[in-house]
Order: structure tokens, then sequence, then C-alpha cells
């Protein structure tokens, strides 16, 4: 079985498009974490909040990724890659300084807010 020639726009595209739709399960399973945290009583209840909360920050890493993903999928055209605009659009701040380690200023690429959303 040959496969036909990728070329990187549209993998960095579909991969972008594969991260859209897991974060799109995951807020599917936050709405049942939810549900499920407003049953709780009691001592599970914090338990519930915490897994509840982990799971947020997994559905906003997800698009974090999606959003990098999907602008260097655009910028993968000309063969150059501006990881300052690729990152100004990560408003998770830990994340945005990983994906910001390929340059040597990443701090420079890093955008000042952005911090976790707790609901």
């Amino acid at each position: 079985m040959s496969a036909a020639p990728a070329y990187t726009p549209e993998v960095l595209a579909s991969l972008a498009h594969e991260l859209e739709h897991a974060g799109e399960l995951c807020d599917r399973l936050e709405m049942l974490v939810t549900q499920l945290v407003r049953a709780s009583r009691g001592e599970p209840l914090q338990i519930a909040l915490t897994e509840a909360q982990t799971l947020d920050v997994l559905t906003q890493h997800l698009a974090a990724l999606a959003t990098f993903t999907r602008k260097l999928s655009v910028q993968a055209e000309s063969g150059q890659y501006d990881l300052s605009d690729a990152v100004a659009g990560v408003t998770l701040g830990d994340l945005a300084k990983r994906l910001a380690k390929v340059t040597h200023d990443s701090d420079a690429l890093v955008p000042t807010s952005g911090d976790l959303d707790l609901f």
C-alpha cells in the first residue's frame, strides 16, 4: 500500500482539526463530570471538584495546542515559521513557554497574561 505524499500545511491542519475534535470530546465529558459533581454530597464532592478542574485544564490545553498548530499550518506554506505569532494565540502561560523553547529568546514570545481559567 503506497501513500500519497503529505505536505506540511495539510498535516498540521489535520493535526489541528484532530486536537479540536479531542477538545470537543473533553467538553462533553466535562459536562458529565459537572453533573456528577452537582449530584455529589459530602467528602467525594471535593475529589469530584478537583477532577473536574483537571478536565477543564485538559480542555484548555487541547484548545491552545489546536490554535498553535493551526497557525503553524498557515505559516507552513511559506516554509518559515513565526513562533511569536503562533505562541501569541496560546493563552496558557506555561504551555506557551514550552512551545517557545525552540527559539533562543523564548521569553519574548510568551504572552504576559492568560493564566488557567478554573470554573
